[in-house]
Protein backbone atom coordinates (compact mmCIF):
# COMPACT_ATOMS: atom_id res chain seq x y z
CA UNK A 1 0.00 0.00 0.00
CA UNK A 2 2.46 2.67 0.99
CA UNK A 3 4.71 1.59 -2.60
CA UNK A 4 1.87 2.30 -4.17
CA UNK A 5 0.86 5.88 -2.49
CA UNK A 6 4.61 7.54 -2.86
CA UNK A 7 4.86 6.78 -6.34
CA UNK A 8 1.50 6.84 -7.95
CA UNK A 9 -0.39 9.23 -5.71
CA UNK A 10 1.89 11.63 -4.38
CA UNK A 11 -0.43 13.78 -2.40
CA UNK A 12 -1.41 10.46 0.30
CA UNK A 13 1.43 10.31 2.32
CA UNK A 14 1.81 14.37 2.91
CA UNK A 15 -1.23 14.28 3.84
CA UNK A 16 -1.04 11.09 6.82
CA UNK A 17 2.58 12.39 8.03
CA UNK A 18 3.56 15.90 8.77
CA UNK A 19 7.07 15.40 8.15
CA UNK A 20 6.21 14.46 4.34
CA UNK A 21 4.04 17.83 4.12
CA UNK A 22 4.43 21.28 3.15
CA UNK A 23 2.24 22.47 5.50
CA UNK A 24 3.70 24.82 8.59
CA UNK A 25 3.40 22.63 11.83
CA UNK A 26 1.40 25.43 13.24
CA UNK A 27 -1.17 25.09 10.79
CA UNK A 28 -1.11 21.12 10.62
CA UNK A 29 -1.72 20.52 15.09
CA UNK A 30 -4.44 23.18 14.50
CA UNK A 31 -6.61 21.29 12.64
CA UNK A 32 -8.66 18.37 14.07
CA UNK A 33 -7.53 15.15 14.08
CA UNK A 34 -10.83 13.79 13.32
CA UNK A 35 -13.42 14.24 10.53
CA UNK A 36 -16.25 14.03 12.93
CA UNK A 37 -17.28 17.68 12.30
CA UNK A 38 -17.59 16.85 8.52
CA UNK A 39 -19.58 13.97 8.87
CA UNK A 40 -22.02 15.61 11.15
CA UNK A 41 -22.11 18.40 8.87
CA UNK A 42 -22.97 15.42 6.14
CA UNK A 43 -25.61 14.27 8.42
CA UNK A 44 -27.48 17.31 9.07
CA UNK A 45 -27.70 18.18 5.39
CA UNK A 46 -28.86 14.76 4.41
CA UNK A 47 -32.08 15.34 6.85
CA UNK A 48 -33.57 17.95 4.23
CA UNK A 49 -33.39 16.04 1.55
CA UNK A 50 -31.31 13.28 -1.10
CA UNK A 51 -31.90 12.47 -4.38
CA UNK A 52 -33.23 16.20 -4.96
CA UNK A 53 -33.02 17.41 -8.73
CA UNK A 54 -30.39 20.24 -8.86
CA UNK A 55 -32.53 23.29 -8.15
CA UNK A 56 -34.25 21.62 -5.82
CA UNK A 57 -30.97 20.72 -3.92
CA UNK A 58 -29.60 24.35 -4.44
CA UNK A 59 -33.12 25.51 -2.84
CA UNK A 60 -32.60 23.67 0.21
CA UNK A 61 -28.86 23.90 0.35
CA UNK A 62 -29.74 27.70 0.56
CA UNK A 63 -32.48 26.86 2.92
CA UNK A 64 -29.70 25.07 5.06
CA UNK A 65 -27.46 27.59 4.84
CA UNK A 66 -29.73 30.56 5.98
CA UNK A 67 -30.58 28.01 9.00
CA UNK A 68 -26.92 27.77 9.96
Amino acid sequence: WLKDKVETNKFALPALYHPASLIPEDIWRACPATTNGNEQAHRNVNRDGVNLTLLGGIMRGRAFDDRV
